[in-house]
């Protein structure tokens, strides 16, 4: 075996021979026509180094209130209808931290140097639940002071190299340059509180929800996806202002949007 083939990904993220890659997906952010070209160079690059999942989404909103809403990405479907169903945006202090600080960093990294809430360590502790170890995490101020954030978890802990951080660093800020210029957006504010619109789907689920049935078995009456149908009612509740499904299924049969 020759020093190549020993070279750790850290080593390799580091060296003359990604760099290469590493603007050649520059590039590609800068020119692709899709997110599905970008997604997919993207997706090439990290899995040479242990990183399966990355995802672009809106950290906070312009008001600064978190949200967690994905913009694109290769999600971990699983854990991503996890983090929606538990409503864990608001306990995401890792998600918030670019109030204070616009620097890279690792999940490991993050929970040695703070000190973590115990909703923070809860969402680490079911996120290595589902195969989740660590991650690199890039929070991205926008234009209108809203805040992105640039995930991308692994199946280990991460070797917080200064080499290998510069890497992905760059990945991901040609990421959301990419998602910036091909118009990713996140969905739409909710109503007003005193009008709370929901759409078709979102009352479809919250009825289902209403009959007894799981969000897997709403999936399968709807034809969709589970994580679908727990991204609709993630935004059911929030623009119903509660905090959990039972409590948006009582608020819409209050508000005569759903049936008894």
């Amino acid at each position: 075996m020759n020093q190549q083939d020993d070279a750790s990904p850290t080593a390799q993220l580091g060296s003359s021979m990604v760099s290469g890659p590493v603007f050649d997906f520059a590039a590609t952010a800068m020119g692709a026509s899709d997110m599905e070209t970008v997604d997919r160079e993207l997706t090439h690059l990290l899995a040479g180094f242990g990183v399966d999942h990355f995802v672009l989404y809106q950290a906070t909103d312009k008001g600064g209130k978190p949200t967690g809403a994905r913009l694109c990405g290769k999600r971990h479907d699983e854990w991503r209808s996890h983090y929606v169903e538990e409503d864990m945006a608001p306990r995401d202090d890792l998600m918030k931290s670019g109030k204070k600080s616009l620097m890279p960093t690792t999940w490991s990294r993050f929970q040695s140097e703070k000190k973590v809430s115990k909703g923070q360590r809860k969402i680490f502790n079911e996120a290595g639940e589902f195969g989740l170890k660590d991650g690199f995490y890039l929070p991205l101020l926008q234009p209108d002071g809203s805040m992105h954030g640039m995930s991308m978890m692994v199946q280990h802990k991460m070797d917080n190299e200064p080499r290998m951080l510069s890497a992905l660093h760059l990945l991901a800020i040609y990421y959301s340059i990419a998602a910036n210029r091909l118009g990713m957006s996140p969905p739409a504010p909710p109503p007003p509180p005193d009008e709370p619109v929901l759409t078709d789907r979102q009352i479809d689920c919250l009825q289902w929800m209403r009959e007894g049935l799981t969000p897997g078995a709403v999936a399968d009456k709807l034809g969709i996806k589970e994580h679908t149908v727990n991204e609709h009612l993630q935004e059911a509740r929030r623009r119903l202002h509660v905090r959990t499904t039972a409590s948006a299924v009582i608020e819409a049969i209050n508000r005569k949007l759903i049936s008894l």
